[in-house]
C-alpha cells in the first residue's frame, strides 16, 4: 500500500467521524466529488498540514 493510499484512508475516517456517516458513504462522495483526485495531485502538500484543516478544505469542495 502506497503512502498516498494510507493517507487516503486515514482522511476517510477522519471526514466520516467529523459528519457521522459511514465509511462507504464518505468513499462514494469523495468518488462521486474527484475528492481522491485531489487528494494524488496534492499530497505531497497537504500530507503535512494539520488533518482538520485538510478535512476542511475536502467539506469545501464536497459542498462545492
Amino acid at each position: 500500500m502506497t503512502n498516498i493510499e494510507k493517507y487516503t484512508i486515514f482522511l476517510i475516517e477522519q471526514y466520516r467521524s467529523k459528519f457521522g456517516i459511514s465509511a462507504n458513504s464518505t468513499y462514494n462522495l469523495f468518488k462521486e466529488k474527484g475528492i481522491f483526485e485531489y487528494i494524488n495531485d496534492t499530497f505531497e502538500a497537504i500530507h503535512t498540514l494539520d488533518s482538520d484543516f485538510v478535512v476542511s478544505e475536502i467539506d469545501g469542495l464536497v459542498r462545492g
